[in-house]
């Protein structure tokens, strides 16, 4: 079981969700690990009703499966739960881009442009933790734009699924290119800089079968090798 630090806040379901997500999406707790309430308690010092209730939440992300006489234990994606995942990542960025490429500003190409140098240099830098929060962020951006609470709801219930999945490519693929992704987010920014939908929904989709692909190769080497 990987160490936690305590818990110091009030605020104690909404910091024990981040701590086992972030756990989850940054690898210390690997694919079918059994999640020891007990031992969450214990190194949280909290009470177990806000694990218990932290852990029905990472269920409804995707992140945790409950077993009824064995307890929770950490996801195992399948290559067809990558295959539905990214299907489902390609239509809420299309969704957004549809609600936002008219009206997005220069200020807003500027930030985007920023967050795509700021990964740049977390790759250079070899810091590749934040390599990935910022290419989150990057979509998430876009995403927050919308001003759509329906599909920033259905985004933020998907985009923790993501993020493990990109650990367990990083896990499978050690040298894998990052500047892959300072590309992808060069194309998505021209296209909306452009105002051409269809080549965004062309980008977005060429990215994400390349990234699925990708994320299916590291679910055959890491979890299928267990």
């Amino acid at each position: 079981m990987s160490s936690f630090s305590q818990i110091r806040s009030v605020s104690l379901r909404e910091q024990v969700v981040e701590q086992i997500r972030t756990a989850i999406i940054e690898g210390r707790l690997k694919p079918n690990d059994h999640i020891v309430e007990q031992t969450l308690t214990e190194q949280l010092g909290v009470s177990r009703t806000p694990v218990r209730e932290a852990l029905i939440l990472l269920e409804r992300e995707g992140l945790v499966v409950a077993s009824r006489n064995r307890g929770s234990f950490v996801r195992v994606f399948t290559e067809d739960d990558v295959v539905t995942i990214f299907s489902m990542r390609t239509m809420l960025e299309n969704f957004a881009g549809e609600l936002i490429i008219q009206r997005l500003s220069a200020a807003d190409h500027q930030q985007l442009q920023a967050t795509i140098e700021r990964q740049r240099e977390f790759i250079e830098a070899g810091d590749f933790k934040n390599v990935r929060s910022t290419d989150m962020s990057f979509h998430q951006f876009l995403i927050n734009e919308s001003e759509h609470p329906l599909l920033r709801r259905n985004w933020d219930e998907l985009v923790a699924q993501i993020a493990a999945l990109l650990y367990v490519r990083a896990e499978a693929i050690p040298d894998y290119d990052e500047y892959h992704a300072i590309r992808d987010h060069t194309d998505i920014v021209d296209a909306y800089r452009q105002r051409d939908l269809e080549q965004l929904r062309a980008v977005n989709q060429r990215i994400n079968e390349r990234v699925a692909g990708e994320c299916r190769l590291g679910v055959r080497r890491i979890v299928g090798a267990k």
